[in-house]
């Protein structure tokens, strides 16, 4: 026998207690029952801290407040024998909540439609970051940014047919970071276009030049595939001359780490060890796992530290400026 509360019918101030020790999936299924429900949602005033959608083979929002989480799940039929083929995200879509394992239904809400009320109810303004993946190109990118809009991080994986990916980059402009599984670029030119944008922190797993590494404009930078201890001081030779002005820090690595030398890495280099109280409140503060710093200086006096680690195959390279 299932048991019913009569919650609508509470003082408002009691339904308020009420809602806040629900889940955040659970006052999205509460909103939709009524105009008055949605309201009462809506008045928590509940902010959207971060928001993630991933396109696979189906489309996947999360959503987190401070104190909850929402997992939503669209066009989900995976067990389908059409899952391959293209879906269109105009058409009325149904909505799994992944956490309640509850589906909604719906004749008249497509992914669009979703999207908005989700970001009236939870007061979402932030851009999402948005994650396309192996699989997504069954769905339109055309319709995706017409429904997604702006976006603050976009990552392409490796998988992502190349295509479909040059599409994704050319309809989802001006992100704030930039994450690329891949270098889809057929002429050196165009992937030089893309490393001189002003990205607040840009992502790189493929093979990358001297060149590539000094026309880089982001602040932050992480490259994924090892270059040589050569490149590494050729590049730390151009900033001490002036170069990457915009640059906070670039994450890297070197490969055959047996072969690493210090003389080799920081070769014609001025440089002085940084003690150990100062080692640790600068990998404290930025993240770093480290007890081998150096510190440099640019030509203007700008200082920055080197900081290595070893994490076999690889020797971990962190290079931060200190403003």
């Amino acid at each position: 026998m299932e048991h019913t509360f009569p919650l609508l019918q509470l003082p408002e101030n009691a339904i308020i207690i009420v809602l806040e020790n629900l889940r955040l999936g659970q006052l999205f299924e509460l909103s939709l029952l009524s105009s008055k429900c949605k309201n009462l949602v809506v008045s928590l005033s509940l902010r959207v801290r971060v928001a993630y959608i991933t396109i696979s083979r189906k489309i996947s929002l999360i959503v987190y407040t401070d104190t909850s989480v929402l997992v939503l799940h669209f066009y989900n039929n995976l067990n389908d024998q059409n899952v391959a083929l293209p879906a269109d995200i105009t058409l009325p879509a149904d909505a799994f909540l992944s956490l309640e394992k509850q589906i909604i239904q719906s004749t008249t809400f497509n992914f669009s439609d979703w999207l908005n009320y989700i970001r009236t109810v939870f007061c979402f303004k932030k851009p999402p970051s948005v994650y396309f993946r192996e699989g997504c190109e069954r769905f339109e990118v055309q319709y995706l940014k017409e429904a997604i809009g702006n976006v603050d991080v976009l990552y392409v994986a490796n998988e992502v047919t190349g295509v479909y990916n040059k599409e994704v980059l050319k309809r989802f402009i001006a992100p704030n970071s930039m994450s690329l599984g891949r270098n889809l670029f057929d002429e050196t030119c165009e992937v030089q276009k893309f490393f001189i944008q002003n990205f607040e922190r840009v992502e790189f797993n493929d093979v990358y030049s001297l060149d590539d590494m000094l026309l880089l404009n982001s602040e932050k930078v992480k490259f994924y595939r090892p270059t040589t201890q050569k490149q590494i001081n050729q590049f730390l030779h151009h900033w001490i001359r002036g170069s990457n002005r915009r640059l906070q820090r670039m994450s890297l690595s070197i490969g055959d780490t047996d072969l690493v030398r210090r003389e080799v890495l920081l070769k014609g280099i001025n440089f002085v060890d940084v003690a150990e109280e100062e080692q640790l409140e600068i990998c404290r503060n930025h993240g770093i796992d480290s007890n081998n710093l150096v510190q440099i200086r640019r030509k203007d006096g700008t200082p920055a530290v080197i900081a290595v680690n070893e994490r076999r195959p690889f020797l971990n390279v962190h290079f931060v400026v200190l403003y």
